[in-house]
């Protein structure tokens, strides 16, 4: 098997987790800015979509290298590098994702 396919699975994998982790943060923040006004609370949750989606995005890309370099360079089997790069690169973007909900909320004037 080439280095394409496990790099490609990784990236969708990647992109799948940390969108299921955006809509569950992006819930979450909705459920923190209740009682805000309409204006404040849609500015928050933009300012923290754009945060994720730049998150989503570079994430893949870093775990689609990350795998084809320990596939290739490191020479691990291409499932265990899969698994480790979904997994850290998860656990990162669901740290990214966190910390965007909460600092854009006194970005927006909340507070």
């Amino acid at each position: 098997m080439s280095n394409r396919s496990p790099a490609t699975i990784t990236a969708i994998l990647t992109v799948v987790i940390l969108i299921l982790l955006a809509i569950v943060f992006l819930l979450l923040q909705m459920i923190a800015l209740n009682g805000v006004s309409e204006r404040q609370g849609l500015t928050a949750m933009g300012l923290s979509l754009g945060c994720q989606s730049i998150a989503v995005i570079l994430l893949a890309t870093l775990s689609s290298r990350a795998t084809s370099f320990l596939i290739t360079k490191a020479e691990w089997s291409s499932i265990l590098a899969v698994v480790i790069t979904v997994l850290i690169a998860s656990v990162m973007g669901g740290v990214i994702s966190f910390l965007a909900s909460i600092i854009a909320i006194p970005v927006a004037g909340i507070g």
